[in-house]
């Protein structure tokens, strides 16, 4: 079921709660053909619902059939349009974000406590200082998916999060945006986000 559509900084992004079964997004996904090999292959349902309502939501945003492939770095891809994109899951969340020219990244989550004990691992120590409050982890929630989206942005040259990228820090609202920076090249990132209880949402367009 589809939650919202939004467009901003150019870039269109659908925001999607799968309440969908196999045989309804495939019924939904009118170029299952071209995935079906692929989608066979997957072991877990979780993972098929993930696959079919990730390309049913690309198609919506696209308003065509679009045949997203994969890079031997794992980044998705449309194979057959002009159009930049980026997927990300959580529970029975999907988020899928294109832009016909522009990289884009995007990550959402679950609102979890789990970052209590995974924070230094991600964040470095000023980021520790400035974002971390173990009363409210919103920031840290949302410091760990724009990592994230800056990662499916910049590729390997951000995989080590604690130390290529840094999250300045923020006033907290519903939504808004904030700064995030590559530290190995110094460029800064304009990442967007929204938060609500069932979900928390960053992307960026580069």
């Amino acid at each position: 079921m589809i939650h919202s559509k939004l467009h901003t900084a150019g870039a269109d992004i659908l925001i999607w709660e799968v309440t969908e079964t196999e045989s309804e997004l495939i019924a939904l996904l009118a170029n299952f053909d071209i995935y079906k090999r692929e989608y066979e292959q997957l072991k877990s349902e979780k993972r098929k619902l993930e696959f079919l309502a990730a390309r049913v939501a690309l198609n919506v945003l696209a308003t065509t059939q679009i045949n997203v492939q994969y890079t031997p770095e794992g980044k998705p891809f449309c194979a057959n349009a002009d159009l930049q994109i980026s997927i990300s899951h959580s529970g029975k969340w999907i988020a899928v974000i294109t832009h016909p020219s522009k990289v884009v990244g995007i990550d959402i989550e679950l609102p979890t406590d789990k970052f209590k004990k995974l924070y230094q691992r991600f964040l470095n120590k000023n980021e520790q200082h400035t974002l971390y409050d173990a009363n409210d982890l919103r920031k840290v929630q949302l410091a760990w998916s724009a990592k994230e989206a800056l990662y499916k942005i910049i590729g390997i040259q951000a995989v080590n999060f604690d130390k290529q990228l840094e999250v300045q820090d923020f006033e907290l609202n519903n939504s808004g945006s904030f700064i995030g920076i590559h530290t190995f090249s110094n460029k800064k990132y304009t990442l967007y986000y929204a938060i609500n209880k069932s979900f928390n949402l960053v992307f960026c367009v580069d």
